[in-house]
């Protein structure tokens, strides 16, 4: 695999990595705002948006798009996060100048038609409400409230009812006028891709100069542990969510944090999986989870369970927390893990998707790329030292923020 990287006269990034053993490509253009760099008035405004880019353009209608995707056997899609709003499209290797010429259609063309933004306004609204219908995702947004309030991070992608109502061309306009700028968009491909045709697709379609608006300065507070519930009548489960703040992506403990979270609760082998499924016979489902971000990040451990077994459950996290400070690992744990770790990072990478999304998070949070190769040896140079270190400063029950959705909470 060969990666390459060019900066555009007008600030925008190309960054490739080619795999010539395969026929297709994966395609992603990353916009460096997300729903964190929102005021609270637009909170939801990038996730409209990213709706309604494929809603049509000056010479092509929303159905235009999706033929035209169809007919070649691609895949055209988007999504929104926090810190940043991704289109990406999967397709032969041969259609890389006809995919191309409709995403820069669309990145430049899309026309908000009024008409068009009243009918995804009503999407949208129902999208919300399949959120609110989630205990699960609800569980995680109270999380991610605990953890993060007032700032907005705590926010929801999707914004406030209220907010998407009060959207309209205008607005939407503004937004995309300050934020899809040169220095805030990154092209990523990975497959059968050639570099310099690439860069020369982007350098002949995208202009998007001009100066980006800087990210709103809204740093970061570390807050003292909080504890939310909601409560649903309409389910017989309670889903909790135990999480605290960590580390950002930029970090050289990222890759301890990685294999911690993978035997905690990366896996049926893990801590908390053979503790509360296999032994205790507490849950059905039991994970553990990272996010880490440009200036902050959590780790999560999220369940679910009878609400007669709630605070057994949390107690015998808590208790695997304990174990681990007072003995650290089992002997072959680190090693075992490590495999476990490397193993599911090179059966994703089969995916041309998945070395996409690498690729831009590398160029996104780091600047620059991080192989295969210098992946599992940082993987492979984790010892139990630094290990034995995160864990007594972050598996204390005292920082964990707690959200609980049921029916009795």
């Amino acid at each position: 695999m060969a990666y390459r990287k060019s900066v555009l006269p007008n600030g925008i990034r190309v960054v490739t990595e080619k795999v010539p053993q395969v026929h297709s490509v994966a395609l992603g253009v990353c916009i460096t705002r997300g729903s964190r760099d929102e005021s609270p008035e637009e909170n939801g405004l990038s996730h409209f948006i990213e709706h309604l880019f494929f809603k049509g353009t000056e010479k092509r209608s929303a159905r235009d798009i999706a033929i035209e995707m169809d007919e070649i056997g691609g895949e055209l899609n988007g999504f929104t996060t926090k810190e940043f709003t991704y289109y990406y499209a999967r397709f032969l290797d041969e259609h890389l100048d006809k995919v191309w010429e409709l995403i820069a259609d669309i990145l430049k063309n899309s026309k908000f038609d009024p008409a068009q933004i009243k009918l995804e306004r009503n999407v949208i609204l129902e999208e919300i409400k399949s959120f609110n219908d989630s205990p699960s995702d609800q569980a995680l947004h109270l999380l991610s409230s605990c953890l993060f309030e007032p700032h907005s991070l705590s926010r929801s992608i999707m914004g406030p009812e209220e907010n998407i109502n009060k959207f309209n061309r205008e607005s939407i306009l503004k937004f995309q006028e300050r934020h899809y700028r040169g220095p805030n968009i990154i092209i990523g491909a990975s497959g059968n891709i050639e570099h310099n045709r690439l860069v020369e697709l982007v350098g002949s379609s995208l202009e998007f100069e001009g100066k980006a608006e800087s990210r709103i300065k809204n740093e970061f507070q570390k807050i003292a542990p909080k504890f939310k519930k909601l409560r649903k009548k309409d389910i017989s489960q309670v889903h909790v969510a135990l999480g605290t703040i960590t580390i950002k992506y930029k970090n050289k403990l990222r890759y301890p944090w990685l294999i911690l979270n993978t035997f905690l609760g990366g896996g049926m082998s893990s801590r908390l999986f053979q503790r509360l499924r296999e032994k205790e016979a507490l849950v059905y489902e039991i994970t553990s989870f990272m996010e880490l971000l440009s200036d902050t990040g959590a780790f999560a451990v999220y369940f679910v369970t009878d609400p007669r077994n709630v605070q057994i459950a949390i107690e015998c996290i808590w208790d695997e927390f304990r174990k681990l400070n007072k003995n650290g690992l089992e002997f072959g744990e680190l090693k075992r893990t490590k495999e476990h770790l490397k193993g599911n990072l090179m059966l994703s990478l089969e995916s041309m998707t998945s070395h996409l999304m690498r690729l831009l998070s590398n160029e996104m949070h780091l600047n620059r790329n991080i192989s295969l190769e210098e992946t599992i040896k940082n993987i492979e140079n984790v010892d139990e030292e630094v290990l034995r270190s995160i864990i007594k400063d972050y598996l204390i029950p005292e920082v964990y923020s707690i959200s609980k959705v049921g029916p009795k909470v």
